[in-house]
């Protein structure tokens, strides 16, 4: 009975914590290299975007970096994580070139901590999570908008056509029921 319950709140925490994940980018990360003191090259964590800084938590180490503080934020080079399964089990080589994995991509940001010094961070993670990661960064700093469509979720093939409330009314009349001419 135990596990069945320990089941249940690990599937509702998964759950709870990939929407979160998915619609504001971070999530599991790999520090890759840097010079933030605490965190060696190779550290898995977990990357989180919290309202004022992104936050990097590996093991015991947490390093903060808030948005403002930010001067440069980009994506690096794409790489395939490598297969877990070794080559000298030739009953899973199968698996080794089969299944799908996930390309990764490095997001390095370039800022300055509490003590004015110049810091660097390149992390590691899926490659449709670094773009959300900067994506959210550029929002959170000022440099971009955020999208109607990404807030009210997918358009509606209607909203060219019609006034609605997801396109705040902003159809031209003139062009409305005009099909150009073939």
């Amino acid at each position: 009975m135990r596990i069945f319950g320990l089941l249940i709140l690990l599937s509702v925490a998964s759950l709870a914590g990939g929407n979160a994940a998915a619609n504001s980018g971070g999530g599991p990360a790999v520090y890759v290299i840097g010079n933030v003191e605490g965190i060696s090259p190779g550290a898995e964590g977990m990357l989180v975007l919290e309202d004022t800084q992104a936050v990097f938590r590996s093991g015991k180490s947490v390093t903060a970096i808030p948005y403002t503080e930010i001067h440069d934020a980009e994506l690096g080079t794409k790489v395939m994580p490598p297969s877990d399964i070794p080559l000298y089990k030739v009953w899973q080589l199968h698996k080794r070139f089969l299944t799908e994995r996930a390309m990764h991509q490095m997001i390095t940001f370039g800022f300055t901590d509490s003590e004015g010094k110049d810091q660097t961070v390149t992390l590691e993670l899926e490659e449709s999570a670094a773009a959300e990661t900067i994506n959210e960064v550029e929002i959170r700093q000022g440099k971009r908008v955020r999208s109607r469509r990404a807030t009210n979720g997918d358009g509606w093939w209607g909203d060219s056509l019609w006034k609605t409330q997801s396109n705040h009314n902003t159809v031209n009349p003139e062009t409305v029921g005009k099909t150009p001419v073939k």
